[in-house]
């Protein structure tokens, strides 16, 4: 008597089916749109962070200069008796000091005799040496400068542009300057600067 063959049925995995594909399909497209998303936000939160960050440092730089600026002013170590300020308004502010001690007041850096002033219209502050030396921007997408001027015992001097006599009373001045970053993300400081002399 022959023997019937035996069928070996092996146990095996069966293969996807379309429909198993394309929810596998969509589910993965979902989690690549999520991740891209992610990432693009990551990089432009970066992006945005580091440009606010350049601009902070380029407005302190700005103020830094300011103060190292205004607390020389008026510095005459030969009592050659020149004004201190000689121009003091609110968006505008001019003074002198003889750093070199020639008696003389000098335009070529270092310059001693130094403006700044602020343009609304352009949304930028400006610096030069001297009545007839070029003006120079000195910072982009300002929005607000203020100069505030006080006396010896920290009395408010004005109402801005001072006068003379209020002038020779300047003890101190409060730089209150505001801006934007390229992305529009606002940065302000405010500082007050003691004058060394006077």
């Amino acid at each position: 008597m022959k023997e019937k063959p035996r069928v070996i049925r092996r146990a095996g995995r069966r293969g996807m089916t379309l429909v198993e594909m394309l929810v596998a399909l969509a589910i993965f497209s979902v989690a690549m749109v999520v991740l891209f998303s992610f990432l693009v936000n990551s990089r432009q939160n970066y992006s945005n962070i580091s440009e606010r960050v350049e601009y902070q440092q380029s407005m302190r730089a700005t103020l830094s200069l300011f103060s190292r600026e205004i607390r020389s002013a008026g510095c005459d170590p030969t009592d050659a008796g020149f004004e201190r300020f000689t121009q003091a308004e609110s968006g505008q502010v001019r003074f002198r000091m003889d750093l070199d001690g020639d008696g003389a007041i000098e335009i070529t850096e270092p310059a001693e005799d130094v403006n700044y002033r602020f343009l609304p219209d352009e949304g930028r502050v400006e610096r030069r040496n001297g009545a007839g030396a070029p003006w120079q921007v000195f910072l982009n997408n300002v929005t607000n400068l203020t100069f505030s001027y006080f006396d010896t015992d920290g009395d408010p001097l004005g109402p801005p542009p001072l006068s003379q006599a209020d002038r020779e009373q300047i003890r101190a001045i409060e730089i209150g300057i505001a801006g934007e970053s390229d992305r529009g993300e606002p940065v302000s400081y405010t500082t007050r600067v003691h004058v060394r002399n006077g």
